[in-house]
């Protein structure tokens, strides 16, 4: 029994190593674009749209992110608030376990008195 237990918890350190190794980087990269987009939304609160795009592409270029682009992005008005969205798409293909998308989607927003939304 003893050896069954030991069995399945290297199976599942295994399992989970091989799930960060593969799919951690882009889960990173998700929680980064998050302080990508908060940046973005706070630019353009405080300067304009134009200033924004261009936080965009510094920001992508300081984090070396090349497979998101400006092109993800979309800044829009909503209700009086900014708001800033990043969505985008990654094939990911692990050895044995075929291909597998991960979706991912950020959303920051601003209010008019300059404070970010928090939901």
């Amino acid at each position: 029994m003893k050896n069954l237990i030991t069995l399945l918890i290297v199976v599942g350190l295994v399992a989970g190593g091989g799930w960060l190794v593969y799919f951690g980087p882009y889960y990173k990269d998700y929680y980064t674009m998050e302080e990508v987009a908060e940046s973005v939304v706070l630019t353009w609160q405080a300067y304009t749209k134009e200033r924004a795009k261009s936080e965009i592409s510094a920001q992508l270029r300081k984090r070396d992110i090349d497979y998101i682009t400006p092109a993800h992005f979309t800044l829009s008005e909503e209700a009086g608030q900014k708001v800033v969205v990043v969505e985008w798409q990654v094939d990911v293909y692990p050895p044995l376990v075929g291909g597998r998308r991960l979706d991912f989607y950020v959303e920051q927003r601003v209010d008019q008195s300059g404070d970010l939304v928090r939901e």
